[in-house]
């Protein structure tokens, strides 16, 4: 009796204080492996909550083509009923501050 005592304090006291929501951001790069040496490679960003490994076991990625992990940030709340992610607290996402021309 004692331990269903301290277990619901626990639950009733405790749960809802570490209740707290968060998530983690990636942003990925995904480029396609160039079959000519020196051309410049075709590559596109995309922010994801899944990091380099899980996205490709998850979205459809071609096998030429590489998933690689450039920045990530926490994010605090939920994510349920497709809420936007949330922008990185640094700013500017470091690929866009160097555009390629």
């Amino acid at each position: 009796m004692k331990y269903r005592f301290l277990l619901s304090a626990f639950f009733i006291f405790l749960g809802p204080v570490s209740a707290f929501a968060e998530y983690r951001v990636f942003l990925l790069k995904i480029s396609k492996k160039s079959a000519t040496p020196g051309a410049p490679p075709d590559s596109r960003l995309v922010e994801s909550t899944l990091d380099h490994v899980q996205y490709r076991y998850f979205y459809p990625v071609a096998l030429d083509e590489d998933v690689t992990y450039i920045a990530t940030w926490r994010c605090r709340g939920r994510t349920d009923n497709f809420k936007p992610l949330c922008p990185n607290p640094k700013g500017q996402n470091p690929a866009e501050a160097s555009p390629q021309s």
